[in-house]
Formats: C-alpha cells, sequence, structure tokens
C-alpha cells in the first residue's frame, strides 16, 4: 500500500540561492542541508532540493508546480515581494477564491491559494 505524498523534490542550480529563498522569502522551516540535499518543513509535506548533476536538470517549465494556501493573498504577495520575490501573476479572482503566482530563483512557478469563503474553510 502507498503511504501519504510527504515529499516534493526540485532540482536547483544553486543549493544556497535556494535554501535562502525557500527558508528565509517563503519561510519554510529548514530540516537540515548538505551540499546534495537540503529538506524544508512545509506543515504537512516536505520540500526536498537537490542541486543539479549530469542526470538531474533544473526544468521549471516541464510540468512541477506546487502552491500554498494562504488567508490574505495581497498581504502574502505584498510580503514576499519586500523580502525580493518576483511575482509573475498578481492576485486573480477564479472559482475556487484567489490565485497568484511567485518565481523562485530558478524559475519554478510557487502558487498562493486564498479559499473563497464558500469553497469552505481550509484552516
Amino acid at each position: 500500500m502507498i503511504g501519504e505524498l510527504k515529499l516534493i523534490m526540485l532540482v536547483v542550480r544553486d543549493m544556497g540561492r535556494s535554501v535562502r529563498f525557500y527558508r528565509d522569502v517563503i519561510g519554510l522551516k529548514l530540516m537540515f542541508e548538505t551540499p546534495g540535499w537540503a529538506q524544508l518543513d512545509a506543515g504537512n509535506i516536505q520540500l526536498g532540493l537537490h542541486p543539479e548533476s549530469e542526470r538531474l536538470k533544473t526544468k521549471p517549465s516541464e510540468g512541477c508546480s506546487f502552491g500554498f494556501y494562504v488567508k490574505d493573498i495581497q498581504q502574502t504577495v505584498n510580503d514576499l515581494r519586500a523580502k525580493g520575490a518576483t511575482v509573475t501573476m498578481e492576485p486573480k479572482k477564479e472559482e475556487f477564491g484567489m490565485l497568484a503566482l511567485v518565481a523562485d530563483p530558478d524559475g519554478y512557478t510557487v502558487q498562493l491559494f486564498q479559499e473563497s469563503a464558500k469553497a469552505g474553510d481550509w484552516k
């Protein structure tokens, strides 16, 4: 039997830069860091960072995207922008609530979701 999905891995060009982004800008808790792997706690899932190699390459446009639920999307976007994040899409109304997009240092899309009240309380 397959257990819970608990880890997402991203291949990154610069481990230090990516660790700083996810720890200092996004606000995830760094669990541990080595030259070949870093792992950050995102609550119910962990984010693993793996450096590029001959076999593994950074490919942000090839199907990897993930997101975080937030309570106040505009405030979150403002806070992330103040910390140097590149906002690629300002908060926009969607069927489920609000969506904004931020780029990480390698160009991966980080989604921010704020559910509408009618969509249900997520936390």
